[in-house]
């Protein structure tokens, strides 16, 4: 069948993930990637649960 279709977070398309928009050939990622920011976001915003300090052994 079809290949897998990549979502945004809203559920937009996505033709390519791996590609960034940069100011030119080795320039700095621009902030219209809306791709890019889209998965800064939820990296950033992933929760680290703290350890716990006196955890139950196995």
């Amino acid at each position: 069948g079809d290949p897998p279709v990549l979502l945004t977070g809203n559920g937009a398309p996505i033709s390519n993930k791996t590609a960034s928009l940069t100011a030119g050939p080795r320039g700095p990622i621009l902030l219209q990637d809306f791709v890019y920011l889209d998965e800064q976001s939820h990296f950033n915003r992933e929760r680290i649960p703290e350890r716990v300090v006196h955890a139950k052994g196995a």
